[in-house]
């Protein structure tokens, strides 16, 4: 041990010392540019871990904060026999903020190249999205890595491939495909359950991720999915997720928002025209939701929606999500008994979030990274998510009309 194994990085970043300092710092904004998960108390002695999904995990504890200058924590990651130390120091320059970050009392010896290897790509690495993050808002993890484009419906495992005639551990059904992407090009629709992609079984999100880590944009890759029952495969050519149009202030973000729940209204109300209570109470099978739990699973998943920028609003981070409770979705049934009633608050709980994006601060608008990953979230993913169940909730009502 010893400070000969020390390994030195430095990245100029066009954003203030104070805006890089909170990245170094806080939580949440770390999970933007350097881990999957987090857990810190930001004060001296304070305890950081960090967690990736490839299993890696690395722990310590802050022994050194100089707000906007000086970060320095102790460092042992998943495997390391001892503790390291990182140092990590900003000063100002005329277009932002140098960082150098300082990686020392590791292994030395050869018997540890491999670690001190990885420790020096994974620095490059998470220093360069660092500064892609505060610079552009764009994680290089994700906006850098192939992409399918595909919109994920459900993840369906074995039990649920026999019930519709499949064969295999499981799969993922799709939605629908991204425009100007592979997945649009390669002709796959709604409803097709993907099972393989390049000859990794797809059972699940998990393995879905892992199947398609290997590759990279330009890359092309056979899908294996079934359609209409029939087992199928496609030549898709990978590319790079498509940036993301958010509109740049909390005023234009509340308009598009805005607009797409009014056309979403707009849809369900069509739907939902000449209903009865009956219809909406219909459940095909135990344990399936009805229209009104449906409903209520929209209203309890934008509810959470808000609940995660609000968190975020206070510095804190919300660790994941509730994975559906049906008690959540009847609370809300039990109380709005009637369809108008659920109907009703669905549109009201719409029209909290539209204002909640129009009074974001301008300090949350001023982290990149967390303003458009929210903006996108709410615009692609709880829209598309919505467009997906007012589907589900058509196919119940015709369902319910033809018993």
């Amino acid at each position: 041990m010893g400070t000969e194994t020390a390994m030195t990085f430095c990245k100029e970043i066009a954003a203030a010392p104070t805006a890089v300092y909170y990245a170094l710092t806080n939580g949440g904004a770390m999970r933007e540019w350097l881990s999957d998960n987090s857990q810190v108390a930001t004060r001296v002695g304070g305890p950081i871990f960090l967690y990736w999904q490839d299993g890696y995990f690395a722990s310590g504890e802050f022994k050194e904060l100089v707000p906007d200058e000086k970060v320095v924590y102790s460092w042992q990651g998943k495997g390391d026999t001892a503790v390291s130390t990182v140092t990590i120091t900003l000063a100002p320059t005329d277009n932002g903020t140098q960082v150098e970050l300082v990686h020392s009392d590791g292994p030395g010896g050869e018997e540890a190249a491999d670690l001190r290897q990885s420790l020096k790509d994974g620095w490059e690495a998470s220093l360069a999205n660092l500064k892609s993050v505060l610079e552009t808002g764009l994680d290089k993890r994700v906006y850098d890595r192939a992409f399918l484009g595909i919109l994920i419906g459900q993840q369906l495992n074995a039990e649920q491939m026999v019930e519709r005639g499949l064969a295999g551990e499981g799969g993922i059904s799709i939605s629908g495909t991204m425009a100007n992407t592979g997945a649009a090009a390669a002709g796959l629709q709604a409803d097709d359950v993907i099972v393989d992609l390049g000859g990794a079984t797809t059972k699940d999100f998990l393995s879905l991720r892992e199947a398609i880590r290997p590759y990279r944009a330009g890359d092309s890759v056979k899908v294996s999915y079934f359609r209409d029952g029939e087992r199928q495969q496609t030549l898709m050519t990978l590319s790079t997720r498509p940036v993301p149009e958010v509109p740049s202030t909390p005023a234009g973000l509340a308009d598009a928002l805005r607009e797409a729940y009014a056309q979403l209204d707009k849809e369900l109300d069509e739907v939902l025209a000449g209903a009865t209570e009956a219809e909406a109470e219909f459940r095909p099978k135990d344990g399936n939701w009805n229209v009104k739990e449906l409903l209520g699973h929209l209203i309890t998943t934008e509810r959470g929606s808000q609940m995660g920028v609000a968190t975020q609003l206070t510095d804190g981070v919300l660790d994941g999500f509730p994975n559906n409770p049906m008690a959540w979705m009847q609370a809300v049934t039990s109380v709005y008994k009637t369809l108008p009633e659920v109907v009703a608050l669905w549109k009201r709980t719409e029209a909290e979030t539209v204002a909640l994006m129009a009074l974001l601060p301008e300090a949350f608008v001023a982290r990149k990274a967390t303003y458009l990953n929210n903006g996108t979230g709410f615009l692609q993913g709880l829209v598309g998510h919505t467009r997906t169940h007012i589907g589900e909730i058509k196919g119940l009502l015709e369902a319910a009309r033809q018993q």
